[in-house]
């Protein structure tokens, strides 16, 4: 199948209003006025079963509005207007929660009877499960919106950073973003030496400032778990559905194999001539990868490598790419990276990324991939909840880092030429490294901040200095210099509604590499994965893993399992660097 029977450009007319800004205020519109009708009618009790119904379909319809607001900042839409739809969208989701509130009051409050499994009696069940303390519900939403304007204080702040350049055709001023690309993907190796030290520099002058906003977060957070006399990890474990044994047994299991981890990294220091390697030398490292993907040629081994894991995935994939789900064109206004936005309402997603024919556009692709699998498993059933209350993290990353390493290794398995099937498998393990040994860092780091920070402000050469030693940890000593300033470059410390943003993504990563072990002698393995994506958010995600694969995440041996395929990886380099 040749590229040009692919659409590279998705079709957002389909969706909602389509992206006329007039039509899309209007269809606003029509939301506002049903939240207004519900809040007067829960203010009222004179609610009924179309009370519960049109509250549902407003939180739907709100979501698939966000996700068309995503997908309408990668297209050339005025900024202001863009700022004005996500100002009216952002206020919805302020409003339903207020209105759910009454909704608990109303339901909580009457004789609990049986109630019948139709649309109503299901969202009533939703309500009766939730009994909060209602003076503690209200400390809760002061301290969100606490959260979310410290948010916004720290996104201004790094949002107004000047970095100044100099090199060979005189100075240049960057942005925070430009500086971070600059530095990370320059293929200039001086000029992007320069751009990191410029870049750190401005953010140790800005330091202070940073290290108060998080602080600032960190108190928050730490007076609302008081109140609900809970530990400042149980909130995040609950949002992931996990338990903090699981989480424990997988970081014992990285520990067990951090000296292997650690010999990788010492290996590519002797390749490059060195004693030990950098941070920013091993978080830049670039592979003589010679291969290219067409559009055509990387849905083809996308779908070909997903054959045994679901006869209807290539089917699929090619229904998303020939329907106008996607978006791969090249544009200014896209972010880098990619994104799958859900619409879950409508039965669809849509994805968007920049594909350049590289071997890393495929693996994005394959990523995204993924996501509009698992959305396209889960039903748009009736809700009280946002799926983001529901729609745990550590799940949302198992499916597409699932695909991606389905991919990955598909293509390391049919590369005939050793040197480059290595280049790949250098790629692939530092990919896995970053889930491994940087993410676990910036969690080690995140915990030892707030244990701090219950009892002491931190200043900014505290908190560099926790970084530091957190990272060295997390590398095993394997580096000659870790980074300082990755508390303030990564903007996820600073998310409002998620706190500790870090480990669902090794979670969700061990995960679906302990799944893609488990399918190779598990014949129904297919049937299982469906049923497992489909009822995300219906039970904790350690409950779903055992009800549909009998696998206890509370305990080692799982995870020893998924490790093993990492350090045979090594092992696999070592042995091709021999050749």
């Amino acid at each position: 199948m040749k590229t040009a029977d692919f659409k590279t450009r998705w079709n957002l007319d389909t969706l909602l209003t389509g992206p006329d800004l007039e039509k899309v205020s209007m269809y606003i519109g029509n939301i506002e006025e049903t939240v207004s009708l519900l809040e007067l009618v829960s203010k009222s009790e004179s609610v009924n079963e179309s009370t519960l119904t049109d509250f549902s379909n407003s939180i739907r319809q709100i979501e698939s509005l966000e996700s068309f607001y995503y997908c309408l900042k990668t297209e050339k839409v005025e900024p202001s207007l863009l700022a004005a739809v996500n100002g009216r969208i952002s206020a919805l989701k302020t409003r339903l929660p207020h209105i759910r509130f009454l909704l608990e009051e109303i339901f909580l409050d009457m004789p609990e009877k049986p109630v019948h499994m139709t649309e109503k009696g299901f969202l009533i069940d939703q309500l009766r499960r939730i009994k909060v303390n209602r003076e503690e519900d209200k400390n809760i939403h002061l301290a969100s919106e606490s959260l979310r304007r410290l948010q916004n204080d720290y996104e201004q702040l790094r949002n107004h950073l000047v970095i100044n350049i100099n090199h060979g055709t005189g100075k240049e001023t960057l942005t925070f973003g430009e500086a971070i690309q600059m530095a990370m993907s320059h293929s200039d190796l001086k000029l992007k030496t320069k751009a990191f030290k410029s870049l750190n520099e401005t953010l140790e002058n800005q330091s202070e400032e940073f290290s108060a906003i998080y602080g600032q977060m960190a108190e928050v957070r730490l007076k609302e778990y008081g109140l609900k006399h809970i530990h400042f990890l149980e909130k995040s474990l609950k949002q992931n559905g996990i338990s903090n044994r699981s989480l424990d047994a997988m970081w014992t299991a990285i520990d067990d194999c951090s000296a292997e981890l650690s010999e990788y990294l010492l290996v590519k220091a002797e390749e490059a001539k060195k004693e030990k390697l950098t941070w920013h030398e091993v978080m830049t490292s670039t592979h003589d990868v010679q291969l290219e993907f067409t559009v055509s040629d990387a849905v083809a081994a996308i779908s070909k490598s997903l054959e045994r894991i679901g006869r209807d995935i290539p089917e699929f994939i090619h229904h998303v790419i020939t329907n106008g789900w996607m978006d791969l064109e090249k544009r200014k206004e896209k972010p880098p990276g990619g994104f799958c936005a859900p619409f879950l309402a409508e039965g669809e997603s849509r994805i968007s990324l920049t594909f350049d024919n590289s071997l890393e556009s495929a693996r994005r692709l394959s990523h995204e991939l993924g996501h509009a699998w698992h959305f396209k498993q889960m039903k748009a059933a009736p809700t009280m909840y946002f799926a983001e209350e529901t729609f745990e993290m550590t799940s949302a990353e198992t499916a597409s880092i699932f695909f991606e390493t389905v991919f990955i290794d598909y293509v390391i398995e049919n590369s005939q030429d050793s040197r480059t099937k290595k280049a790949i498998l250098g790629w692939k393990i530092e990919r896995n490294l970053n889930y491994l040994m940087s993410i676990r860092g910036a969690f080690l780091f995140e915990k030892s901040f707030y244990e701090l920070r219950k009892t002491e402000d931190v200043s900014a050469a505290k908190v560099e200095q926790l970084s530091l030693q957190c990272q060295e940890k997390a590398y095993g000593s394997a580096l000659s210099e870790y980074e300082p300033f990755v508390w303030i470059k990564y903007g996820q410390f600073y998310q409002a509604d998620v706190p500790f943003y870090n480990y669902p993504y090794t979670f969700g990563f061990l995960l679906s590499a302990g799944l893609l072990e488990r399918s190779k002698t598990d014949e129904d393995f297919d049937e299982k994965f469906l049923k497992f994506l489909g009822e995300t958010g219906t039970l904790p995600l350690e409950q779903l893993v055992k009800k549909h694969f009998k696998i206890d995440l509370t305990e080692s041996e799982f995870w020893k399992k998924s490790m093993k395929s990492m350090t045979n990886d090594i092992h696999l380099y070592k042995e091709l660097n021999k050749e």
